[in-house]
């Protein structure tokens, strides 16, 4: 009888308030894979998408005088935020793989999940009421309106969303700086959360609006604007690792003028080109596509920041800038004519198969490959294992000196996660006599990122 009782007594309790006794959850699961950003079901990895206000794009030559840049308020987020938020089962598959929770740093994926769901539902009846601030930071509703909304939710509403504790703030701004980007998140979440979305939301409003950011991104982000590349170098270096090498190779608009008998542009980057150890990569390529026979040419100076640091740090209009000219040069250089209005006429454009870029740089080939589609580039962009598999299945390239001992590859986070690429490397190493891989504890779609991403290069 007590059992009976007791069970009565439950039942009423959850009927009364359902909050308590129903994992919703489980339900919202379904919807939330639904509508994930990607319509063939793929991991909502790679690009990240153009800034909308109010559902829509934003154009950047003239944007609305009321369009708002990022997220600063929870209620400006997309439904399918704030459905993501109300979904996590929090079952900490994306704490244990984050590499900010792993070394240390405040982020935790789920815990900035269920700190936005928590203060979204705690805001709600504020906002059921009409209640919101405008873009002076004025109150909305009228005093009549928030009569009957209770206390709490009225000092909920008051917090920042980006905030020191001293500040009350929702999440502190040591959390939303300390993201990679690597999409360890995104790939482990059971019920397809897009973690990095958000926080880029977030981000791109501390940038525009509140210019609150790491000081130490500020010189790289300067650098940008006025060098092209974040170590604010002159554009000649980019052509100095040529120099060290037995023979030419040809550069867009000074050796040839465009593309047109060229196999493939080879994307050096700015690492590529201006950083000691990068160039090292950068120099056994060239020579090992020159033993090939492979017919490529570079920029040159010509080249420019993807702006991929830029984007993910928030800078989103210095990301359209960089990017815009980068694909004007390339669709240029491709053999592309520009009309009146800056647009590619329709009888001089290529397919997308005759504009072949190969990178070593996977963030350079994600930007490239993924986001330019957005601003008016498309290309064929290949990372160079891929290319380097292929010539040594050609029998192009023959690995002959035996190499003793054991190697382990460490998957990029954007070659590997965010653009699946894990097999061409591990090929390549396979060719090479008495080289044998011995894969580290997190591989492939779980391999551990080096920390950089993110623009995390430029803050630490």
């Amino acid at each position: 009888g007590v059992k009976i009782a007791t069970s009565f007594i439950w039942m009423i309790v959850v009927s009364l308030k359902t909050d308590m006794g129903v994992a919703w959850h489980r339900f919202l699961a379904f919807p939330n894979i639904w509508f994930k950003r990607e319509a063939n079901g793929a991991t909502t990895l790679g690009e990240l998408q153009p800034m909308t206000s109010g559902g829509k794009p934003i154009d950047w030559e003239d944007p609305a005088e009321d369009a708002v840049f990022g997220v600063s308020q929870v209620e400006q987020f997309s439904w399918k935020g704030l459905l993501d938020f109300s979904t996590c089962t929090e079952c900490g598959r994306c704490q244990s793989q984050c590499p900010a929770w792993n070394t240390g740093k405040p982020l935790s994926p789920k815990l900035l999940i269920m700190s936005l769901r928590d203060h979204a539902h705690a805001k709600a009846p504020y906002l059921l009421a009409g209640g919101g601030k405008d873009m002076e930071g004025n109150e909305k509703a009228t005093a009549e309106q928030l009569k009957d909304v209770p206390a709490a939710a009225i000092a909920e509403a008051q917090r920042p969303l980006i905030g020191t504790a001293e500040e009350n703030g929702v999440i502190d701004p040591d959390v939303l700086w300390s993201c990679t980007s690597c999409g360890a998140c995104v790939e482990q979440c059971p019920v397809d959360i897009e973690h990095i979305d958000h926080i880029v939301d977030m981000r791109r409003y501390q940038v525009m609006i509140e210019s609150a950011f790491p000081s130490e991104a500020g010189t790289m982000l300067k650098n940008l604007e006025k060098k092209g590349n974040p170590w604010g170098l002159a554009k000649k270096q980019r052509l100095e690792w040529l120099k060290e090498l037995d023979f030419a190779v040809p550069v867009v608009g000074k050796d040839i003028e465009d593309l047109t008998d060229i196999e493939y542009l080879y994307w050096v980057g700015c690492a590529g080109a201006l950083e000691d150890r990068a160039k090292k990569t950068t120099k056994a390529f060239a020579e090992l596509l020159h033993i090939a026979g492979v017919k490529f040419a570079i920029m040159g100076g010509d080249e420019k920041c993807t702006g991929d640091s830029a984007r993910r740090l928030g800078n989103e209009p210095l990301f359209q800038q960089l990017g815009q000219e980068n694909v004007m040069a390339l669709n240029t250089a491709f053999g592309e004519e520009y009309d009146d209005d800056g647009k590619v006429t329709p009888e001089s454009a290529k397919p997308k198969t005759a504009k072949k870029i190969v990178a070593t740089c996977p963030h350079c080939l994600n930007t490239i490959g993924n986001e330019y589609p957005q601003i008016g580039g498309d290309y064929e962009v290949i990372h160079h294992t891929q290319l380097l598999q292929h010539l040594v299945d050609e029998g192009k390239l023959l690995p002959v000196t035996p190499v003793e001992g054991i190697i382990t590859y460490h998957d990029p986070c954007y070659l590997g996660r965010h653009n699946k690429i894990y097999t061409p490397p591990r090929e390549i190493i396979g060719k090479v006599p008495g080289l044998r891989n011995e894969e580290m504890h997190r591989h492939k779609e779980r391999g551990f990122c080096c920390g950089a991403g993110g623009a995390r290069m430029w803050m630490e």
